[in-house]
């Protein structure tokens, strides 16, 4: 009778570690933030703006082929 107790204890706990293992695995999306993401595409915009005054564009030959 006892061994049939322990052994059930330890089937349950085995149950919960493979149970536990298994969710580690698996991937959870993070709720979205708009205006984070906003923030962030406006700062990057600004960059690309700043990159780009920094290293004018030169007009391209006509003549080249």
């Amino acid at each position: 009778m006892f061994d049939r107790i322990l052994m059930q204890i330890a089937v349950g706990l085995f149950d919960v570690l493979l149970k536990k293992i298994e969710a580690g695995k698996m991937a959870v999306d993070a709720d979205v933030d708009v205006e984070r993401l906003r923030r962030a595409g406006s700062r990057i915009d600004e960059w690309l703006r700043k990159q780009d005054s920094i290293h004018p564009r030169r007009e391209s030959d006509s003549d080249r082929p």
